[in-house]
């Protein structure tokens, strides 16, 4: 587990809660994520490589109460990013490769995770991230704090056509069948309001390093299927 992973966030450590699960952890379980980092509950989503934002404010999704016994068999919410402003949840969003975002709004108090796969990319996840933030609490993207985990970086992100499959994504991220997925995600959290001074991204690439992170492009496909998966989790710590 990398603790506190990024170093923006360090001086709010009393206030929220952010970790990184890798590969020699191999956790199945949001329950056992928050269990290991002390935090009462879990909340995490049927990540489906899409835009949708939710707010969350408790462990429950439709009638249903993610604990230790249930594991996560309640991960029906389909969804790829939450925000919250309860205390004592954690937010667990899972990747191998694609990309995964942890906010958080210190005036306001307000926290959220994102899973930014390719297609969430040109589906506009990061936009609409930001407009389900400011919907609800009236957040705009410059009171934020992101921090971006590991994933594939542009050496590794190959496609067989990438003028076709990524249509809306600027040429200058484009190096013949390679895409900068990164550049393009932080370029759009750029236009988007946030400062570069309270944007931090995590140098490894997690097809680099297979030996550390699971990774679907890197020789982990049938074992991702499976279940395994990288966290990045964020929760809100009770005062």
């Amino acid at each position: 587990m990398i603790q506190s992973p990024f170093l923006f966030l360090r001086p709010f450590a009393d206030r929220i809660a952010v970790s990184i699960f890798i590969k020699e952890d191999d956790i199945r379980s949001d329950a056992a994520a928050a269990k290991t980092l002390g935090m009462k509950d879990a909340a995490g989503l049927n990540q489906a490589h899409g835009k949708r934002t939710v707010v969350v404010r408790g462990p429950s999704f439709d009638g249903l109460r993610m604990t230790a016994r249930s594991q996560d068999l309640n991960r029906s919410q389909e969804a790829d990013g939450m925000l919250t402003d309860a205390p004592d949840l954690l937010l667990c969003t899972r990747w191998a490769d694609c990309q995964n975002f942890v906010m958080f709004a210190p005036t306001q108090n307000v926290c959220g995770v994102l899973h930014v796969g390719w297609r969430g990319l040109i589906a506009g996840a990061i936009p609409e991230f930001f407009t389900v933030l400011k919907g609800e609490w009236g957040i705009a993207p410059g009171e934020t704090l992101v921090a971006a985990g590991p994933s594939i970086c542009k050496q590794c992100a190959e496609f067989s056509d990438p003028a076709r499959e990524l249509p809306n994504i600027s040429t200058e991220f484009i190096n013949g069948k390679f895409a900068d997925l990164q550049g393009a995600a932080t370029a759009q959290f750029l236009e988007l309001g946030v400062s570069p001074e309270h944007f931090e991204r995590h140098p490894d690439c997690t097809r680099c390093n297979p030996q550390t992170y699971w990774t679907y492009r890197g020789g982990d496909r049938d074992m991702v299927k499976t279940g395994h998966s990288n966290m990045l989790v964020g929760g809100l710590k009770r005062s």
